[in-house]
């Protein structure tokens, strides 16, 4: 005999998780704008020290004060998303994992390209 009640579904997220997964999802999709972001940064930062990045004559110190800024401005919405992620995964959403991942692997390559790119430039000089 049924009592008319229905349970809900076992599938869907719990509500506390909801948010997290959005906001984690928004700063994967924010990563291409703001690595393009992160691009002029560089450039400005260049242009201001007095070096031309395409020439890659900067000094050192040059480079590593034109990397702080670019790298944060690039890296931003990979740590979002990392952050968003873990939380609705602990919110118990596993779907909060594959933002995470594609925040985690983001952020890597684009550490990895940044520092081969420019230790090869010094290697040159």
């Amino acid at each position: 005999m049924t009592t008319g009640h229905r349970l809900p579904p076992t599938t869907s997220a719990p509500r506390s998780a909801t948010p997290w997964l959005g906001r984690a999802w928004t700063a994967v999709a924010l990563v291409p704008v703001f690595f393009l972001i992160a691009f002029a940064v560089g450039e400005i930062m260049y242009a201001v020290l007095g070096y031309q990045p395409e020439n890659a004559d900067a000094p050192t110190w040059a480079v590593v004060v034109a990397l702080g800024p670019t790298l944060v401005v690039a890296l931003t919405p990979c740590l979002a998303a990392m952050l968003f992620g873990h939380r609705a995964t602990r919110a118990g959403d596993r779907r909060g994992l594959v933002p995470l991942a594609l925040g985690a692997i983001a952020g890597t390559a684009i550490l990895v390209l940044t520092v081969v790119s420019e230790v090869g430039d010094a290697i040159r000089r």
